[in-house]
């Protein structure tokens, strides 16, 4: 690595500034990892990059492809003070990193949603809480980047040449219908009916995505689900997978439509057409192509596919095939259990009602390691509603409110998708929570070694 000081300078920015963006993006330094570039030319945690070779960045893929570079020049403005901007000329392999991360992945603002979806969790929340939480985002590059679901109904002209500039594939698109009324319906804007002429043009520029369908009883479900299924699996490669989902309904409903979540016949006949569905694709063009969310399968209390039948685990971010790699790791996972401890522990595993039933044989088998007390403790949700079901919508009000005054042993344990930076949705810390509870809490990944590692932790001496 060769690094060459420069004088201080002034970036250039050569795009032009949207207006209806904050005119300069913040790309500011959270992480400097150790022995890195970046450490060794004193950037630092609160610093802002300015530019690279010149180009203000607009999010963390600009910096991805400028600083791929084999020389690059960095201008960083120390916790963010553009008078004491300094330029720094790195010399490096074309693989190497700075070595930073950033507070956040886009720098010039979320790119807000035009939609008014009424099964928009972001319409459902509680008033109140943080305003992150009411923020609603129909960003691609979140899409690109962590596997967010976009509608392509806010994308504008500049998006597009960018997705199709950088080559931001896979995207994740929002389908729930091909037939544009319904799909205008449940977005309500006029733009959702231009579905196939977005996905036609991103087939066009190379661009593959993965499809998701929210299926909301009486709307997008029956024979208009049927029709959705039969028009977007001959788009594939382009379209290179469909998961169903059940949308996810609060109490917290006000001034919206009445909807309803899906019952267990319902739920059925999904899982079974599901299976109808991935025959007939996988003889036509060698793929399962649709599939399931785990939610269906638990609401028809219906046995899961085995972990091959997912083929790929694009969509485990989206429910799909969560349940069967947990078991598939968890076969493996128990085989290194030990028989027994070298003193006694209790441990409490805290979840949501979902997805108790999926931990219960899992909590037996521990039960037989002798010493080993696990009890498995699911927690209805009462800030969002008991209709909301999964362990990552749980907050610590929750928590304390359907744990204090139990017997939870030497320690809990709960998956961390609760929690984001050590705190709940509701804003209280982890901290608090043991605090209120009185034993040690951790979070652990929700996968079977987090679970076993998480266990064995509390129970050595």
């Amino acid at each position: 690595m060769a690094v060459t000081v420069l004088p201080s300078t002034r970036p250039a920015f050569p795009r032009p500034i949207n207006p209806y963006r904050p005119p300069e993006p913040h790309a500011i330094v959270e992480q400097v990892a150790p022995g890195s570039i970046a450490a060794a030319i004193g950037i630092q945690p609160g610093d802002e990059v300015l530019t690279l070779n010149g180009q203000r960045m607009e999010d963390v893929i600009d910096y991805r492809f400028l600083v791929a570079e084999e020389e690059v020049e960095v201008v960083v403005a120390p916790q963010g003070d553009p008078a004491r901007a300094y330029s720094v000329l790195v010399e490096k392999d074309p693989d190497e990193t700075l070595g930073i991360t950033f507070t956040a992945d886009v720098f010039d603002g979320i790119r807000i949603c035009s939609n008014n979806c009424d099964f928009c969790f972001v319409y459902q929340n509680r008033r109140r809480m943080r305003k992150s939480l009411y923020i609603k985002d129909d960003d691609y590059r979140l899409s690109f980047l962590h596997g967010d679901f976009i509608t392509l109904t806010n994308l504008t002209e500049q998006n597009w040449q960018r997705i199709f500039e950088y080559r931001l594939s896979p995207l994740y698109v929002s389908i729930h219908a091909t037939d544009p009324e319904t799909r205008v319906r449940m977005l309500r804007n006029p733009e959702g009916a231009r579905l196939f002429e977005h996905l036609h043009r991103l087939r066009d520029g190379g661009i593959q995505v993965h499809g998701q369908v929210v299926l909301v009883p009486g709307v997008n479900d029956g024979p208009i689900l049927e029709k959705t299924v039969e028009e977007i699996a001959p788009l594939y490669p382009d379209v290179l997978s469909l998961a169903i989902v059940p949308v996810g309904l609060t109490q917290w409903r006000e001034r919206l439509p009445q909807l309803r979540r899906l019952n267990g016949d319902e739920a059925r006949v999904v899982v079974r057409r599901a299976r109808a569905w991935q025959r007939r694709c996988q003889q036509a063009l060698g793929t399962r192509f649709v599939y399931a969310a785990d939610e269906m399968y638990l609401l028809a209390e219906r046995p899961f596919p085995g972990p091959r039948c997912y083929e790929e685990p694009a969509q485990y971010e989206n429910g799909v095939g969560m349940v069967a790699r947990l078991h598939a790791e968890w076969r493996r996972t128990e085989r290194r259990l030990p028989t027994r401890l070298p003193r006694s522990r209790r441990i409490a595993v805290v979840t949501g009602m979902l997805a108790a039933p999926v931990l219960q044989p899992l909590v037996e088998r521990l039960n037989q390691v002798e010493d080993l007390d696990v009890r498995l403790v699911p927690v209805e949700n009462r800030f969002f509603g008991p209709s909301v079901t999964v362990a990552g919508l749980l907050t610590g009000s929750d928590l304390i409110e359907g744990l204090r005054g139990q017997d939870l042993g030497d320690a809990v344990l709960l998956p961390d998708i609760c929690l984001r930076s050590g705190v709940f949705l509701d804003d209280v810390s982890l901290v608090e929570l043991q605090e209120a509870l009185g034993v040690p809490v951790r979070a652990v990944p929700p996968t079977a070694a987090g679970l076993a590692e998480g266990v064995s932790l509390y129970a050595t001496p």
